[in-house]
């Protein structure tokens, strides 16, 4: 549960471990185990929502363990649900739930079609071209940016929702300001904002935080080209459940 003002968000997984493998991310580093089904996806809200400070829960962003697209039917049925007003659900609007993917251009298609949900889409970028992506995520073999910037772009022309560019960024990796630059160029050929997040330490990986300089630097290149621009505060770092953190442990 992540607190913020007069906002609760639940961050939530869609499977058990995550079979993307995202090079700076322990969410993969053991692969998948398993989808979670719509309950058990449910069952992670409600249970947020019950905690002593919490009054209720008000947004939900699929951005814990998992790609939600790969699980698309388990997380559509949860979507309706969450979405649902009570008893049957827990009436959380669906503009206030995002769902995060890597990039599959098939199943953004295919969520454009669910109309009645209107939830957010955040693309997982994390690089502004082909050659650096194709290194970072193992997952880029199977497409390319064009293709998914194409796909976001049927997405607005469906629903009108403005898509959220997700872009962790790596110490002396993907953090120049050429890349600053490409990535302005690139968010500029969609209705797109950008979130910028530091890269959170996980134990065993050659990757370093940025430092807070060069963050701000890439951020005032964005905005110098009118690219609207967040860097996303990091939340959870003490307990080792901050972005890209989130990894599935063995008993026994």
């Amino acid at each position: 549960m992540i607190p913020a003002d007069d906002r609760r968000t639940a961050c939530i997984s869609s499977q058990i471990g995550c079979p993307v493998g995202c090079k700076f991310c322990a969410s993969g580093i053991g692969g998948l185990d398993g989808n979670l089904s719509a309950g058990r996806i449910i069952e992670q809200v409600w249970r947020l929502g019950r905690l002593p400070e919490v009054d209720r829960i008000s947004n939900v962003v699929f951005m814990g363990m998992g790609e939600p697209l790969s699980n698309f039917q388990a997380v559509m049925a949860a979507v309706r649900r969450l979405a649902t007003l009570p008893p049957a659900g827990l009436g959380i609007s669906a503009r206030k739930i995002t769902i995060s993917t890597v990039g599959l251009p098939h199943a953004i298609e295919k969520l454009a079609r669910e109309l009645e949900l209107p939830v957010t889409l955040a693309l997982s970028l994390h690089a502004p071209n082909d050659e650096l992506r194709s290194t970072l995520i193992p997952w880029a073999e199977y497409t390319n940016i064009p293709e998914l910037l194409e796909a976001c772009q049927a997405w607005f022309a469906k629903t009108g929702r403005e898509i959220t560019l997700e872009y962790i960024l790596l110490g002396g990796v993907n953090d120049r300001p050429e890349h600053a630059r490409e990535l302005a160029e690139l968010a500029k050929t969609i209705r797109a904002n950008v979130n910028l997040i530091r890269y959170n330490e996980v134990k065993g990986m050659p990757f370093d935080r940025p430092d807070d300089d060069a963050v701000r630097v890439f951020q005032d290149i964005l905005r110098a080209k009118h690219v609207n621009t967040h860097i996303r505060a990091s939340r959870g770092r003490d307990i080792a459940a901050a972005c890209g953190q989130l990894r599935h442990e063995r008993n026994g």
